[in-house]
This record gives C-alpha cells, structure tokens and sequence, in this order.
C-alpha cells in the first residue's frame, strides 16, 4: 500500500481560519505567562523587604534611581572659539576677563596664555584637563580678611599689635615695632619678615582688624598716641585724597604687592585680581573705589593717554582688564591666572586693546 500523505492547502478559508485562530491562542497564552512572570518580580521583592526590613527594600530602588541617573549624566563640553552661555561665562571669569558669554578671540587669548603658563596642549579649546586646571587655579585662598600689618602702617589695629608685643603703643608702625614683630617671629619658629599676616597674628592671638592705613616714610614723623589714631588717620587722610602725590603714594604701595600671585576674585595679599589690585591699594589709602574694573573706569576723572600720571588707573580690552600707570610708559597689574603682580609695557597687546584712564581723587 502506498501511503497517502494530508496536504494542508491553506487556500482554503476553513484551514486557514483554523490556523489563524490557533496562532492568536498561542500568542495570548505566551503574552499571559510574561504578565506574571512581570507580577511576580515586585512580589518577591516585596516579600523579601518584609523578610529583610524596609531599609534593603529602599537601598535596591535609590541603587536602581542611581544607575539611571547614571545613565543620563553628560559629560562637560569642550568650549572652543564660536561658543556662547553660561559655561562661556563662568569659563571667563575664572580667566579674569570680559564675562559676555561669547568665546571671541580675547577669551582664546586668555585660554592659550593660561594652556601655555600650566604646561598645558595650547590648542585654545577648554576640555578636562584645561577644566581642571582653571578649578585647581580657582581654589586659593581668596579670603578678604586676609590682613597684613606692615611698616609704615598707622591706626588702632597697629596699637592693638603694639600691646601684644609689650612695646610702646603709640598706633604707628615703625622701627620699633618692626623689631619687635622679627624677634617675636623669630622666637615662634614663623617666617621672619616682619610683616603681621593670618599666622603671626594668630601666634600673637590677635582678631584680625583693618582699621589702619598706610602712611609713607615722606609724610613726616608721627608721635601720636592710640587714643586718638583713629581720628587722626581719618582726617589725615581726608587732608590729602586732592593732593598731587595721591597716585605716588599709591604706586608705592602698589609695588610692594608685586610678585603676589594672581588670583580670580582676590583682593588681599594672598592673592589678587586686576580690579581687586587697584581696589586694595586705594582703600589703604583711606579711598574707597569700586570692586569691579568696569565700575571703577567711572569712579574718577577720565584723563587723556599724553596726561597719565603715576596712579592713574589704566583700561584695558572693552573694560575687561585695569592695571595702574607707574610712570614711563609702564603700568603695574594682575594679569591672569597662572601670573603674578608686575609691571608691563604700555605697549604691543595693551596698546592696542587700551580704552583710556581714570584719576581717582
């Protein structure tokens, strides 16, 4: 016999309503085994966190929130030549110049100088390593209180110092009290320099207190005692904003700052901006100008570049830079981060980005 073998002919409408309708049933079936299988997971969990305690339960859904979290995190982008925003603008002021959120040719400027001054690629673009740089650059101390007593200083806080040292305290700063500030250093193991800093002065266990100022070796002897130093420097000082060796006096001061490393948002000796350069100079002085270079281009009389006198302040790339003219076609400033207070050259860069001159009185 010859065995006949069944043909399924899925022409016809009967056979292939019957295929039809067993492959749905199939598909339903498998759909319904995968529904609980998806039950049973936050079941067992459930039951586990009751057999462990809540806090495991919790631990597993923060491990499971973090590793999305995890999964969306973006990386910081490169910033290079052509980038606007925020990210420009904080890259900018932590470089010390114009904050206007577009990376032009001055900001890739700055970049380059700063790549160049850390042993850096200087390719002008701002990836991790050039990032990492500037937050390293960014974390000195910036500290205002920062306050150092020195020779020639006159005022209260001298007075203050006076006493703790045992020496007459007549508020002003000078041979005497130099000696005294050496030896005492000398005795703590301190650097001997003679200046009063945050680790002298804690040594002497003395608040920090800015109420002096600086009065130069020209303006005269001074024999006046504590009790009224303080009246004294005011009206002394007052006496003499109009004068002419303002500037000169400032200058002076100014130069006692140089070598003082740069530092974005610095305003004392441990470390200074531009604007915080010029700011702190003049407040020793007794004359108080604006923080920020492009307030303190208003602070004065805008004076032309064949009349600056030492002392004048100096603007520099859109109001982005102030430095102070010292005479000679010279000025001293702050430049950038990864420098150091100096005197530069009215010239090349700064000639051409120069914007003018204030005199402050």
């Amino acid at each position: 016999m010859v065995a006949v073998q069944s043909v399924r002919d899925l022409g016809s409408p009967e056979l292939w309503e019957a295929s039809r309708a067993r492959s749905n049933r199939r598909r339903e079936s498998y759909r319904r085994r995968r529904q609980v299988r998806r039950m049973s997971v936050p079941l067992v969990m459930a039951a586990t966190a009751a057999g462990m305690g809540a806090p495991a339960y919790a631990a597993g859904k923060e491990h499971q929130a973090s590793a999305k979290a995890g999964a969306r995190r973006v990386l910081p982008r490169i910033l290079r030549v052509g980038d606007t925003g925020p990210d420009v603008v904080k890259l900018q002021r932590r470089l010390g110049v114009t904050a206007d959120g577009i990376f032009g040719r001055h900001t890739l400027h700055a970049v380059k100088l700063f790549q160049g001054s850390h042993g850096l690629l200087v390719d002008g673009q701002v990836g991790p390593h050039t990032r990492a740089a500037l937050a390293a650059a960014g974390r000195g101390t910036t500290v205002g209180s920062e306050i150092v007593i020195r020779l020639h200083d006159r005022g209260p806080a001298v007075a203050v110092l006076q006493r703790a040292l045992g020496v007459t305290a007549d508020g002003d700063f000078g041979p005497i009290t130099l000696h005294a500030v050496k030896a005492f250093q000398a005795r703590h193991g301190l650097l001997v320099d003679g200046q009063v800093g945050p680790h002298t002065r804690a040594a002497l266990h003395l608040a920090a207190s800015a109420d002096f100022t600086y009065v130069p070796p020209s303006g005269g002897t001074h024999t006046h005692h504590h009790h009224h130093a303080h009246h004294h420097h005011r009206h002394h000082h007052r006496a003499h904003h109009h004068s002419g060796n303002l500037g000169a006096r400032a200058v002076a001061l100014a130069k006692r700052e140089l070598g003082v490393r740069y530092v974005y948002g610095g305003e004392s000796p441990s470390g200074f901006d531009c604007s915080g350069l010029m700011q702190y100079v003049y407040a020793r002085l007794g004359v108080q100008i604006p923080r920020v270079a492009a307030d303190q281009y208003r602070a004065g009389r805008h004076v032309s570049r064949a009349d600056l006198r030492p002392g004048d302040l100096v603007f520099f790339d859109h109001l982005g830079h102030v430095g102070m003219y010292v005479g000679g076609g010279r000025f001293i400033h702050a430049p950038h981060t990864g420098t150091v207070v100096e005197i530069s050259s009215l010239s090349g860069w700064y000639s051409e980005t120069y914007v003018g001159a204030t005199r402050v009185s």
